[in-house]
């Protein structure tokens, strides 16, 4: 919610505007101009049958003011949908309308999903509408993370999800949970060190729970950020394998240059994501590397 706090109305607009271009592709796109005669309730529709409408409430509302301009922002606009009938049903062609969203910046009352079907009850048969009638709902852009996620490139906006400190009692838990995988970090944590093993060995072990939490949130939030990278950091890996296939290594050589390698590839992403979580996706992935056995080849057993 962080990145919207700053905009304004014509700002939202337009953010929705790229991500639901994004989300639906251009092809079944279609944005209302709305400098001549007005976009008649409707500032977007796709071929698939929805029509959206955005606004963005006053980040200053109480939330009795809140409910009271979002529920008149719904009743408003789908009054123009009669109001307009023939310029709309002109407008949309073929396409059948079954659904009306209206996208705002967040949904803070039930009450609100309430109203929408109030009002879903409520509409009359209009000649553009499916035989059984169009859903009203109210979305906001977490709704579509891929869209919303392309949009903020646009803004600068850096991605971050906030990480806790994993406890030492939680890494021991997943010491006796987990033993093949402990195992594997205490044959390789002894090729790369002799001194300080037990540091890095829960180290390596709260690394894996960060990157275990952190690999949740992107795929739950951010999926196609979540896919690329996953395979900038399986790029990495057979990079450095590819190499010491030549060259071999020192164990703690390798583990360097592929640290550096996840780094530096993660931070040329285009939707940029925080020095935080990019240092904890880059030794993340080496610590469950290690645990799961694949880098017995640095390892040289």
């Amino acid at each position: 919610m962080s990145f919207k706090l700053e905009m304004d109305g014509d700002e939202w607009e337009g953010f929705c505007e790229r991500m639901l271009r994004h989300e639906f592709t251009w092809k079944n796109f279609e944005t209302v101009p709305h400098k001549d005669r007005g976009d008649h309730g409707i500032e977007f529709f796709t071929k698939c049958g929805v029509i959206f409408q955005c606004y963005f409430p006053d980040p200053t509302y109480s939330m009795a003011d809140y409910k009271k301009h979002v529920q008149k922002k719904i009743n408003d606009d789908l009054k123009k949908l009669t109001k307009y009938e023939t310029e709309i049903k002109k407008m949309l062609g073929d396409i059948v309308i079954t659904e009306w969203v209206l996208v705002i910046p967040e949904v803070k009352s039930k009450d609100l999903i309430k109203y929408c079907k109030k009002k879903e009850k409520s509409l009359p048969k209009l000649s553009f509408f499916s035989i059984d009638g169009i859903s009203v709902k109210i979305e906001s852009d977490d709704s579509f993370p891929s869209g919303s996620l392309y949009s903020r490139t646009f803004i600068g906006e850096e991605i971050n999800i906030p990480l806790e400190d994993v406890e030492t009692a939680d890494a021991e838990a997943w010491k006796n949970s987990n033993s093949a995988f402990y195992d594997n970090i205490c044959r390789k944590t002894l090729k790369v060190t002799e001194t300080g093993v037990e540091h890095l060995r829960t180290e390596l072990i709260k690394n894996y729970l960060i990157l275990e939490e952190l690999m949740d949130a992107y795929r739950d939030q951010f999926p196609d950020l979540h896919t690329d990278i996953k395979n900038i950091a399986l790029a990495n890996l057979q990079t450095v394998k590819n190499n010491n296939l030549f060259r071999k290594q020192e164990p703690q050589e390798a583990l360097s240059s592929l640290l550096q390698l996840n780094r530096d590839g993660l931070s040329k992403i285009e939707q940029r994501i925080s020095l935080q979580n990019n240092e904890a996706f880059s030794s993340g992935f080496i610590a469950s590397w290690l645990a799961e056995c694949k880098m017995e080849f640095i390892i040289n057993e």
